[in-house]
């Protein structure tokens, strides 16, 4: 997560517009979302073809997953 937007949760949770429990719960979503996109782009260069496109299957869908729940 960009330090900016970590120093302006801990403010606000200074502030006390936000508690403990929900900081940690935003911080850790908002890491986990550039996990997601590291294994996308693993996904797309094991199985990028020679014109630049995605045309196995289950790799086009594993990628839609991902995009689905980000």
């Amino acid at each position: 997560m960009p330090h900016s937007l970590r120093a302006k949760l801990s403010g606000l949770r200074y502030k006390g517009i936000l508690e403990d429990k929900d900081y940690k719960r935003l911080c850790k979503a908002l890491d986990n979302e550039n996990v997601l996109e590291q294994i996308q782009a693993e996904i797309y260069e094991e199985f990028m073809t020679i014109d630049g496109g995605v045309h196995d299957e289950s790799a086009i869908k594993c990628m839609q997953i991902i995009d689905k729940y980000r």
